[in-house]
């Protein structure tokens, strides 16, 4: 993923897409349908059972389509609710198709001994991200070959994260327009208001087992034990607070995965004072990772003041960057 390999490995095995329902109405085709995560075919232990299924709803017009968005759920998204009533009508007038996309963890993808959206384990949030990584880019391959496009990636808080994510390895220029949401998801989880999420006493423990300790040193090509020591040295904040630091960067900060091929396709839409999606001085700025990308600042609001007011906002800028993405395509035939 890293690599942007993700594509070469989907088309390399058999993935079925299921439609389950659809259905035409007032000029909108709707879709149920399912299909089995490619990252499950390639780690099963990672998304075993009810977790392997990557499901899906879509709203496609039938007629002068001018581009599919695919919306990724935020925190505690179970349902497709939010995204219908916050995206999808809106777009479809504008004539903007919307796919909307179960995360793994959640809805029906939640495993029985979850509690609602608390992750069991830290792994599981960066398993999510891999897994919607293959998924999107497989969703895009399948849209487009059903005549759909250009293709956007789009979600707000965690969902616009994700979204970031998965541009990452999709190997056409793509629209993607993250919506309070940032480089990185390692300040939001140690700094800001979700730090308390953390089960950081149960990781305290495990990093005091030595048994534990010596697993993670068997990992190729990392150094996070001693580097874990050595910050704890500097900062004092404990074993917990700095290995979550550096796993958190590690897996989910954007630096280290690819640009997307054409970062103008590209708008972040951030809130001025948000405490959850905490964006510190040391924390990589988009327009650092992906030059030539735009940011738009939602003055004087926080996390949920900007969710509640900007939904117009959002679905205008994905509107634009699908328009651009026309323009430029009609452009060069």
């Amino acid at each position: 993923m890293s690599q942007r390999r993700i594509e070469q490995c989907i088309k390399s095995m058999k993935v079925d897409m299921i439609i389950e329902k659809e259905h035409i109405s007032h000029g909108v085709r709707m879709l149920d349908g399912r299909f089995r995560s490619p990252h499950a075919i390639m780690f099963p232990n990672q998304l075993p059972g009810c977790l392997q299924w990557a499901r899906w709803r879509a709203y496609l017009p039938t007629s002068g389509q001018k581009g599919v968005c695919i919306h990724l759920a935020g925190t505690g998204d179970h349902s497709y609710v939010r995204r219908e009533i916050g995206f999808v009508k809106g777009l479809l007038e504008a004539g903007v198709g919307s796919i909307l996309i179960q995360n793994p963890f959640y809805a029906n993808r939640k495993p029985t001994s979850q509690f609602r959206s608390s992750l069991e384990n830290v792994s599981d949030l960066f398993v999510m991200g891999a897994a919607l990584i293959a998924e999107c880019n497989y969703l895009i391959s399948w849209a487009t070959s059903e005549g759909c496009g250009p293709m956007a990636l789009s979600g707000v808080s965690m969902g616009g994260f994700m979204a970031s994510l998965a541009a990452t390895n999709v190997s056409a220029p793509i629209a993607v327009v993250p919506c309070m949401s940032w480089t990185t998801a390692a300040p939001a989880f140690t700094e800001g208001a979700l730090r308390d999420a953390i089960n950081y006493e149960e990781l305290q423990r495990q990093l005091e087992d030595r048994s534990y300790l010596d697993k993670l040193r068997s990992i190729p090509n990392v150094n996070w034990v001693d580097e874990m020591y050595e910050r704890n040295k500097v900062n004092g904040l404990g074993l917990a607070h700095n290995m979550m630091c550096i796993l958190m960067n590690e897996f989910t900060c954007l630096a280290n995965y690819p640009v997307p091929i054409d970062t103008s396709l590209c708008t972040a839409i951030v809130a001025e004072q948000d405490a959850y999606i905490v964006r510190p001085p040391g924390a990589p700025d988009f327009r650092q990772i992906w030059p030539g990308m735009r940011v738009i600042e939602m003055e004087r609001m926080g996390h949920v003041t900007a969710y509640l007011n900007g939904h117009r906002l959002f679905r205008k800028t994905i509107a634009q960057m699908l328009h651009r993405m026309r323009t430029s395509s009609e452009s060069e035939q």
